[in-house]
């Protein structure tokens, strides 16, 4: 089981990570859930030429279905999925990394308590690049679904010749876990530190202490005489002007790298974005290097909203009218394309706004995630399934409109010599009930492929293709 947070913190859960076969009962619920989720990375040049990426999220445990799979045993448990997945600008899937796990309560009543958050991570090693992320939780008994997209993750090249530190961190709380000990939850500790990160580092009126977590590289080499380093620490105001000095301390040195804990007093802070300065400061080599963490302090009253308050901008904003209305094409129903098409500019601008107001599927967070993630998939589809110059018309394509219908494919087969008829590839999607896939086949050799076959219900079905996939008569040359 996950660590717990009343969000002052005033109860941590203990537990392990679990998994529970059986049926789950309960209907889905129309909203999703609340996700909060944040991302910071660690450029420790001992992974060489990989960078330690770490997305930390919480949600909200009343918002789960609880069960009992043991008619003898009055504990409820919850289940949920979480996974993150990772493409390059390109829309191309570079990595992902899951999790499940769990949470378990003595009644219904104590399910049902509000404040309480589960917090976990997802953690994995890319290459230095510019990338987005979608953060997904599913419970798995409710299937309520949250989602978080990270529209742009730099992350840093490890810096193996010079002072350097990572991400410094702003968590809820954070405890030592003695050795031999798994601490709460196994997937939050690290340098035997159980870090509950404040995943999109907003605090309210009922958190009074901040804490910080950071990673130094590259200290220089101390001879026989122990020579410490330094940390300051400051918080600017969005004006960049400073609000607090946190202080200035020695560290002791313990070798090339050291792990940075400390934690600062927020009681009665007026609402506002600040910034946390953090600078290191090495006296043997002369260095110095320094980062900015931001993060808000606002009313428990906008907290629900917290979620999006770290995003500047919604990309949405920047589309021209015509990319808007070719995002909803395969959302809208033939009644309401007929509608759009007759209403003017304005009307137009109306129609879609009030559509997606109805179609946020996470009302909590004021960015419809749901249509940033179909921003995606329309740039993939055309990055990868255009045939003009511009490469504006692939979404248009059959492999285009089942991309953005139904998201990126589990697997795809590529049949490019055949033994009868032409190339062709089929998409596997796994994870959709019993198994669905779509078969798309290059008629006319000028590589635009059109749907051929599939078993998704209301798509293109062909006899002779069910058979061929059914025998496996399939054979690549």
């Amino acid at each position: 089981m996950l660590g717990l947070n009343r969000h002052k913190l005033s109860k941590i859960g203990v537990g392990v990570v679990m998994l529970f076969a059986g049926i789950a009962h309960g209907e889905a619920a129309n909203e999703g859930l609340s996700l909060y989720a944040g991302v910071s990375t660690y450029a420790n040049p001992a992974y060489d030429s990989v960078t330690y990426v770490e997305f930390c999220f919480s949600l909200n445990r009343n918002e789960l279905e609880f069960y009992r799979p043991n008619p003898g045993d009055s504990t409820l448990y919850s289940k949920v999925f979480a996974q993150v997945d990772i493409v390059d600008r390109d829309g191309l899937a570079i990595d992902s990394a899951v999790t499940y796990f769990s949470a378990r309560v003595p009644s219904q009543e104590e399910a049902q308590e509000a404040d309480i958050r589960l917090f976990n991570r997802l953690a994995l090693f890319v290459k230095p690049g510019v990338y987005s992320a979608r953060v997904t939780v599913i419970d798995a008994v409710s299937k309520r679904k949250g989602e978080h997209f990270f529209d742009r993750v730099e992350v840093p090249t490890p810096v193996k010749d010079s002072l350097s530190t990572g991400d410094f961190d702003l968590a809820y709380e954070i405890t030592r876990v003695r050795e031999g000990e798994r601490g709460p939850n196994p997937r939050l500790v690290k340098n035997g530190l159980c870090v509950i990160s404040n995943p999109n580092k907003v605090f309210t009126e009922d958190d009074s202490v901040a804490f910080i977590y950071g990673e130094v590289y590259n200290l220089a080499a101390a001879g026989d005489t122990p020579v410490d380093f330094a940390m300051s620490f400051s918080v600017l105001d969005q004006t960049g002007a400073i609000f607090r000095s946190l202080g200035r301390k020695n560290v002791a040195r313990p070798g090339r790298s050291s792990v940075i804990v400390e934690s600062f007093d927020i009681r009665d802070w007026p609402e506002g974005q600040y910034y946390l300065r953090s600078v290191v400061d090495d006296p043997l080599s002369g260095q110095t290097d320094s980062s900015r963490t931001p993060f808000r302090v606002i009313s428990k009253e906008k907290f629900l909203m917290a979620a999006s308050l770290m995003v500047e901008n919604d990309p949405y904003d920047t589309l021209d009218l015509q990319t808007q209305m070719n995002l909803v094409e395969y959302l809208l129903t033939a009644q309401e394309k007929e509608t759009l098409s007759r209403l003017t500019e304005t009307g137009q601008k109306n129609f879609l706004e009030q559509y997606w107001k109805e179609h946020d599927i996470n009302r909590s967070t004021a960015v419809i995630e749901n249509r940033i993630l179909l921003m995606e998939r329309y740039r993939y589809a055309n990055q990868l399934f255009s045939t003009d110059e511009n490469n504006s018309n692939g979404w248009r394509s059959d492999r285009g409109r089942v991309y953005m219908s139904y998201g990126p494919w589990d697997e795809r087969e590529e049949v490019s010599s055949p033994r009868v008829g032409n190339p062709f590839e089929i998409w596997h999607y796994r994870l959709l009930k019993e198994g669905k896939y779509f078969v798309f086949e290059d008629w006319s050799g000028t590589l635009e492929y059109r749907l051929v076959h599939s078993n998704v219900f209301g798509e293109v079905y062909d006899k002779v293709w069910e058979e061929r996939i059914n025998q496996e008569l399939l054979e690549i040359y």
